[in-house]
């Protein structure tokens, strides 16, 4: 078993890509369908407001990119995958990486992170893996996921996905009827699947035999994008949703288009003052003093509710930052 420090490029090119793009479409005789509970026990299910978006395949797979920028989405960032990419290397060979440099991403992005401690973890890892992800999940985290693709090789994942959601009787613990929902970055659907069908070995001849993907049972890796970077914990809650599910392939001569985006704000006190900055490079993005930043643009509004909506475009190529703070912040 090698980890992470020697991993190499993942291959998500070709034949391997469409094998995982066919499990979005295959049987799912197992699987428990979106927005099915536990069991009679459930006690709690969570499923976070994260519509799936497909991945580009050049260059050995998006699917880290991919998941980010879904990650992203939720916390007022847009980023495409081609910039996401650039964030940990100099050109599109550069892969984003679980338990690599996934965190670095995600840190450029002013996003904070948790990564699953498979180093001090005894294996097998799966269900205490499996409960910290559901913990996450509670905590309205959404997770970076990695697993095993039928027909590959890499001793320890082939693929990356986004956890959305989870049923489970006690959240935090593994239970076999408990159920772990991912965008799989092919499907333009969510995918739930009961935790006892979700794991297999490199062979891949259990699970594996009925699921294209499966999370590895022995060592695993995850990566919970906790929030963004706020020194002032004044910042109201900022979520994108785009008018579709996928961006442009420029690699593929497609042209970059421009996205309507709708920015929604939560947390608001009514009748407070605020303002909405807009930041169309994460490197200008402020961990205080936001009023006083390199913000590309600044939306000044009072409060009429604990919410409000603002529409925005949005370059398909590029990246596009969204804070709100009260005024003066």
């Amino acid at each position: 078993m090698s980890y992470p420090g020697s991993i190499g490029r993942r291959t998500l090119l070709g034949a391997a890509a469409a094998a995982v793009a066919a499990a979005a479409i295959e049987a799912n005789a197992g699987a428990t369908p979106p927005g099915a509970g536990a069991g009679a026990g459930a006690a709690r299910s969570v499923r976070l407001p994260i519509p799936p978006r497909l991945q580009w395949n050049e260059n050995h797979g998006y699917c880290g990119e991919c998941s980010i920028q879904q990650a992203a989405l939720f916390y007022g960032t847009y980023v495409s995958q081609y910039a996401c990419r650039l964030l940990v290397g100099s050109s599109q060979q550069a892969e984003v990486l679980v338990a690599v440099n996934d965190q670095r991403a995600l840190s450029a992005l002013r996003l904070t992170s948790d990564e699953f401690d498979f180093r001090r973890v005894r294996a097998p890892q799966f269900e205490p893996w499996f409960g910290w992800v559901t913990r996450h999940l509670d905590a309205r985290h959404p997770v970076l996921i990695t697993c095993f693709v039928r027909g590959m090789r890499d001793p320890d994942y082939d693929h990356i996905m986004l956890a959305t959601g989870f049923s489970a009787a006690k959240p935090g613990r593994y239970a076999p009827v408990d159920t772990l929902t991912f965008n799989d970055n092919f499907s333009a659907k969510p995918q739930t699947r009961r935790a006892s069908a979700l794991s297999d070995t490199r062979s891949m001849r259990r699970n594996g035999s009925r699921y294209r993907f499966c999370v590895p049972r022995t060592i695993d890796y995850g990566c919970g994008v906790t929030g963004i970077v706020d020194e002032t914990g004044l910042a109201a809650p900022v979520r994108l949703l785009l008018d579709n599910d996928r961006e442009p392939d420029i690699l593929k001569g497609q042209p970059a288009a421009t996205f309507r985006a709708r920015v929604e704000v939560s947390g608001l006190a009514p009748g407070g003052q605020y303002v909405l900055y807009r930041y169309d490079d994460c490197r200008n993005v402020p961990a205080r003093g936001f009023a006083a930043s390199r913000y590309t643009s600044a939306l000044p509004f009072s409060a009429s509710g604990g919410t409000a909506s603002f529409t925005a475009s949005i370059r398909s190529d590029g990246m596009a930052v969204f804070r709100c703070l009260p005024t003066g912040a």
